[in-house]
């Protein structure tokens, strides 16, 4: 079934980027595709419903959509379909152009737009701080300490309440030093083990025995249960066969300045080496606690944090299984970092599907709800945002919305359960291979190739009167009615994706960043000529940068 429209609450807070639903012209107000001819031309004919996707690189540049009698509609995509993650990110510059068959000149459509790479509004200290983390786990990875770290460690004795231990928890954001605390068991369950830090804040609400309780049992019957169930086990260094949860004012003290969010929680796999520096040796969660408001932060209060601890865990757990998996068991590298981010998204919105609504204040919201928001801020403008994010970037929250998005339509489709995808998600992680690649393997599709469907998708799905039994859709969600419904409480649109349109003639130059594309509305009147289209670096028709992997994608939708 479709998920229900819902309204959301709790959401992160959408980032405005800079967008124009205008599609822009050359600068002397007219486009020149001369070099378009009949033979490197690709004539597109199409059914209602029916897509192709072009490899213009080795298939051919321009394409031409046919004259017809009557009205016609059709959806193009011009994007990236480069899969492979890197440190700076990969983009360049095109241009995608079109005119109407023996037309001279292009209409005025609008200014000019050259939209700034990536001009997004400043990201989150969390998401920074969480990159900072995965990028260390990859440098993890490869170093020798962890081939040490293959040496079991003597059984540790399983913990029971009120056994004492002190632990390394990160002292900055950089996560290059740590703090020693000392905590106290106050739950031992199957598998968690909550550790309340023995100093906690002056001030604070404090947690009592049945709000520790609550948690523990969320965390061993539901949250771990589902993270298992979707990606595998998380690995037992100690073999103890239990996961720590240590609650520390440590953790609310790496966030100084909530503006841009707050450090919920996190997971380091630093831990799961247990002789590397910092290490605590075992499986573990390190979650803020109760403080009072300060000048830049509000309070954590027991509800708040309660409410906000589940999603984090859910979605720190897939890390902590993603090392054992790639790395640990597989002796491989870790997982991309786009798509280690986008798989714990994923668990989240697992999360809302599989805790039961008596468990939370409402499930949706808590664990679904940051995810639909991230998708919106990404959908608003995907020209501006990676799918493919650079590793040494600043993981901005549209490019998580971005990755969800992906993996979602991919579960929908390549998966026997598409609401809970687990045989699409257990294929990502038990897995040496990594990335792109490991998707390709999975779905035994070429990766451009499913970009440009997903981003076709990203228009078609629910679209009215557009065939909604096929590839580009989602089966899981209906986000024309959840957008819909929230707007404008929560969205300042109705729909985020609002492509340029036109009758045929159009030029716009920009940047395509890996993974991402500009779609455009070709509405074809009746009686209308052919449309030509091309995909150029320039709008003067200079060569594309093969490296970016350039693709169209077209579809008819009337």
């Amino acid at each position: 079934m479709r998920h229900p429209v819902r309204r959301l609450l709790l959401l992160i807070p959408v980032l405005n980027v800079a967008c124009s639903s205008d599609p822009g012209n050359d600068i002397n107000g007219r486009t020149d595709l001369s070099s378009c001819t009949a033979t490197s031309t690709i004539p597109i004919s199409l059914a209602v419903g029916e897509s192709r996707t072009i490899d213009v690189t080795h298939q051919g540049n321009c394409i031409l959509l046919p004259a017809s009698s009557s009205a016609q509609e059709y959806v193009v995509v011009a994007y990236s379909g480069y899969g492979i993650s890197n440190s700076s990110g990969t983009y360049a510059p095109y241009a995608l152009q079109s005119m109407i068959d023996s037309s001279t000149a292009a209409s005025a459509l609008g200014a000019d737009l050259r939209p700034v790479l990536l001009a997004a509004a400043t990201p989150s200290s969390p998401a920074q701080f969480e990159l900072n983390l995965r990028r260390a786990e990859r440098e993890l990875a490869q170093s020798p300490l962890r081939r040490l770290g293959a040496v079991s460690l003597p059984p540790a004795a399983p913990p029971a309440v009120g056994d004492r231990d002190s632990f390394n928890v990160c002292a900055s954001t950089a996560c290059t030093a740590f703090t020693r605390v000392g905590a106290t068991v106050k739950y031992a369950g199957n598998p968690g083990v909550i550790y309340l830090d023995d100093h906690q804040v002056a001030g604070a609400e404090a947690f009592d025995a049945a709000d520790l309780q609550h948690f523990g049992e969320l965390f061993d019957n539901y949250l771990y249960a589902t993270d298992t169930t979707a990606f595998g086990r998380e690995s037992d260094i100690n073999n103890d066969q239990h996961i720590a949860i240590l609650v520390t004012p440590a953790v609310n003290r790496l966030t100084t300045d909530c503006t841009n969010g707050r450090i919920i929680g996190y997971s380091f796999s630093n831990d799961l080496i247990p002789f590397s520096p910092g290490s605590n040796a075992r499986e573990m969660f390190y979650t803020i606690t109760t403080s009072p408001a300060t000048q830049q932060c509000g309070a954590v209060t027991r509800a708040s944090a309660l409410e906000a601890l589940p999603p984090t865990l859910i979605h720190e757990l897939q890390h902590m299984i993603s090392f054992n998996q790639h790395v640990l068991l597989r002796n491989g590298t870790d997982q991309d970092v786009w798509l280690n981010e986008g798989l714990s998204h994923f668990a989240e919105e697992l999360g809302w599907r599989t805790v039961p609504a008596s468990r939370c204040g409402d499930c949706y919201s808590e664990f679904a709800g940051g995810d639909v928001s991230n998708a919106y801020a990404y959908l608003n403008n995907p020209e501006l945002q990676y799918l493919i994010a650079p590793e040494s970037g600043d993981g901005t929250l549209p490019q998580r919305g971005a990755a969800w998005l992906f993996l979602r339509w991919l579960a929908d489709h390549f998966a026997a359960d598409s609401m809970l995808g687990t045989q699409f998600t257990r294929g990502m992680e038990q897995s040496s291979v990594v990335g792109a690649v490991r998707i390709s393997q999975v779905t035994g599709v070429d990766f451009p190739v499913l970009v440009g469907e997903w981003q076709m998708a990203n228009w078609t799905d629910d679209l009215p009167e557009f065939p909604q039994d096929g590839i580009l859709t989602y089966r899981s969600w209906d986000f024309r009615s959840v957008y819909a419904a929230n707007y404008p409480a929560e969205f300042g649109k109705v729909f985020p994706l609002t492509p340029d349109s036109t009758t045929g003639a159009y030029s716009h130059p920009g940047t395509l960043p890996a993974g991402s594309g500009r779609t455009v509305r070709y509405k074809l009147p009746a009686g209308s000529a052919g449309v030509t289209i091309r995909m150029a670096g320039t709008t003067a028709g200079g060569a594309l940068t093969a490296a970016i992997v350039p693709w169209l994608a077209v579809v008819r939708v009337q």
